[in-house]
């Protein structure tokens, strides 16, 4: 199994800032990248394992692994998230909605038409997007206390990997429909 803290030059471990894991990224590129020398395998081994650590899901994934407590991450999510993904697919389906209108216009005018609804369904987006941030932020509250534990509990932890999966998917999408409509 290939370690993706290793390969990023760190110790395996569940708490790490986007600031932190962006300069060990950089580091590391330096010597990996085609042009600092490295070669084209070793770099994309180092934008993958760049991306197992930078996905909270899958960090803890890897981290459990590593560890050789793999888990179930297969099943279901946690039961409140069920409610938040009807919430996710109702403001998804109503920016695709709005993102067709706009694509649609046939001119300037019809378009500019459409700018109170693309606004309204924009803040409905960045809300959807703020709450399954605050998901996420919730799930991962978890990663200091199975960090310093000597056993955590896998159970527990195999959840929080479906939870998360789910989540960082859910937000995933719904960056990309505001993406489109700014």
């Amino acid at each position: 199994m290939t370690n993706a803290f290793q390969i990023l030059g760190i110790e395996p471990r569940l708490v790490l800032s986007d600031e932190t894991l962006r300069d060990l990224f950089r580091e590391a590129g330096k010597q990996a990248h085609p042009d600092a020398g490295g070669g084209d395998g070793e770099f994309a081994a180092l934008r993958e394992a760049f991306a197992v650590v930078s996905s909270p899901s899958r960090r803890l994934r890897h981290w459990l692994e590593l560890r050789g407590t793999p888990g179930d991450v297969r099943g279901t999510i946690e039961g409140s998230l069920m409610e938040v993904f009807s919430e996710v697919g109702a403001v998804t389906q109503q920016a695709e909605s709005v993102i067709r209108k706009r694509d649609e216009a046939k001119s300037v005018l019809v378009r500019a038409m459409t700018e109170g609804e693309t606004q309204i369904c924009r803040e409905a987006v960045e809300k959807a997007i703020s709450k399954v941030e605050s998901l996420i932020t919730r799930e991962c509250a978890f990663f200091p206390e199975w960090e310093n534990s000597g056993e955590p509990d896998v159970e527990a932890a195999s959840k929080a990997v479906r939870n998360l999966a789910f989540l960082e998917k859910w937000r995933t999408g719904l960056r990309g429909c505001y993406a489109r409509m700014v």
